[in-house]
């Protein structure tokens, strides 16, 4: 059923003059219609891209970080979370803010740029914002440190900590992380620093290296005699090393032991209980010792503390450095 207002306007005029519309009829005609013209007045915002203040602020923190990990640090978030945001926000505006450089730092298009400026008062008052909450907490920043549930049982991660003097500048929590995706965790900003066993070297990671971790030697149950001095004590053929970290490092071990003077020799899962002959010993790394003087003739695992390549907490490598036992 049609509106009076949908009517053709002669219609509704001889429905005015003929009597049919009554006086109150009349006075509601002619407010709709006057309210109509005044809605075509106002501006539409239908075609305005809907931009959100949370884009805006992470917009202005990849800017100045030239990168999605850093800026999660720096807003207590996710690098896929980070990366989210910026890619709604590009779909927003319809244009590509950042392009990668070789080096993998972003660098923002000449259309961003313009952008940035554009929004300065803003950025600015949300950089005031942040320097001050940073000013209040200076002693108070978050630090997250992550490890192998086996760590958290003491022993080398706990003596560690105890010298570690981090407490007058940051606020350290916990998390439990599988070895298996430390890196990825690492990259996307999940943890500040990892602790591990068995870490090798990569070109967006820094290690510091926090010691060796002693052998914890399990015969088997048919084993006659003392045990080994020396890898080239070693039943030739009948020993076995616990697998760590990655493949290359417990690879690079076994190697060191053959260059010992051990014979034979292989690497099996940590939490085997099943020796290949009952007759020969298992060496699996002890992180539950704490850290002590290792003989210098066994080769063995590192403990490690790995974090980001520019990492933004400047002064975090010296403390972990400084906490080593040398």
């Amino acid at each position: 059923m049609k509106c009076a207002t949908d009517l053709p306007s002669p219609f509704v005029a001889h429905l005015s003059g003929s009597g049919q519309l009554s006086l109150a009829t009349n006075r509601f005609v002619r407010t709709v219609a006057k309210s109509r013209m005044s809605e075509k007045k106002q501006p539409s915002f239908q075609g305005l891209p809907n931009i959100t203040f949370r884009q805006l602020e992470v917009f202005h923190v990849v800017c100045r970080e030239a990168s999605y990990a850093n800026a999660a640090l720096e807003l207590k978030s996710t690098r896929a979370n980070i990366k989210r945001v910026c890619d709604h926000f590009e779909k927003a505006v319809g244009r590509p803010l950042f392009n990668e450089a070789a080096d993998r730092t972003l660098v923002a298009t000449p259309f961003a740029r313009g952008l940035l400026d554009q929004i300065s008062p803003l950025s600015h008052g949300l950089r005031r914002l942040g320097e001050n909450v940073r000013s209040q907490h200076e002693s108070g920043r978050i630090l997250r440190f992550a490890a192998a549930g086996e760590f958290f049982k003491g022993g080398m991660f706990t003596d560690f900590l105890a010298r570690l003097k981090i407490t007058d500048v940051f606020r350290p929590c916990f998390l439990r992380i599988d070895t298996k995706r430390f890196r990825t965790a690492l990259l996307n900003a999940e943890c500040d620093v990892y602790f591990g066993v068995g870490i090798t070297a990569s070109d967006r990671l820094d290690i510091v290296d926090l010691g060796p971790i002693p052998w914890k030697m399990i015969p088997g149950r048919s084993h006659r005699g003392e045990l080994p001095k020396k890898p080239a004590d070693l039943p030739a053929g009948k020993w076995w090393i616990a697998d760590a970290g990655d493949v290359d490092a417990a690879h690079g071990l076994l190697a060191a032991f053959h260059a010992a003077g051990a014979k034979g020799g292989s690497v099996l899962p940590d939490d085997t209980d099943l020796f290949p002959t009952p007759d020969g010993i298992f060496l699996r790394h002890d992180t539950t010792a704490g850290q002590a003087a290792v003989d210098a003739a066994w080769p063995c695992y590192r403990f490690s503390a790995v974090l980001r390549k520019y990492h933004p907490y400047s002064e975090l490598m010296p403390r972990l450095a400084g906490a080593v036992i040398r």
